[in-house]
C-alpha cells in the first residue's frame, strides 16, 4: 500500500464534523494501525515480519490508527517499553474483528450496559 500524504489543512475539509470516526489510511482490503513496542518485541518483529520472541498474546494492546497520536503516546519513542513504533496493514475485516471486541477503557453510561456487565466485559478483577 502507498500512503498517501497530504498537508493536515487540506484532510480537516473532508473529515466528519460530528459522530465517532476512525481517520486512518487504508484501501479496499487493508488499513494502517501503529503500536509502540519496548526494543526487544519491535526490532523481533522488524526483522521478521511477525511477532515471536518475548511478544505475548495476552498482553493489552492499544493499536492508533492515527501515526501522530501514536508517537504523542508515545512519547515520540522516548517512553521506557515504547521506543519501537511499528506500523501494520491489517485486512480491514481482521480490523473491524478487532474493533467489534474492543471494551471501552472506563466505564460509559451512554453504552447502555450496567457497570457490572462492563466490568467483566473488560476482563476487570475486583479486589
Amino acid at each position: 500500500m502507498d500512503l498517501i500524504i497530504e498537508s493536515y489543512l487540506t484532510q480537516t475539509v473532508r473529515w466528519p464534523q460530528e459522530g465517532q470516526h476512525i481517520l486512518a489510511p487504508f484501501d479496499k482490503t487493508s488499513i494502517v494501525v501503529y503500536q509502540a513496542y519496548n526494543s526487544s518485541i519491535g526490532h523481533f518483529a522488524a526483522a521478521h515480519g511477525y511477532f515471536g520472541g518475548v511478544f505475548s498474546l495476552t498482553r493489552m494492546s492499544w493499536i492508533k490508527p492515527n501515526f501522530l497520536w501514536m508517537m504523542f503516546r508515545s512519547g515520540w519513542g522516548s517512553k521506557e517499553g515504547q521506543k519501537v513504533v511499528l506500523a501494520f496493514w491489517l485486512k480491514r475485516a481482521a480490523f473491524g474483528s478487532i474493533l467489534a471486541q474492543a471494551v471501552h477503557s472506563t466505564f460509559h453510561r451512554d453504552v447502555r450496559i450496567s457497570p457490572g456487565t462492563w466490568w467483566s466485559t473488560a476482563g476487570l478483577t475486583r479486589f
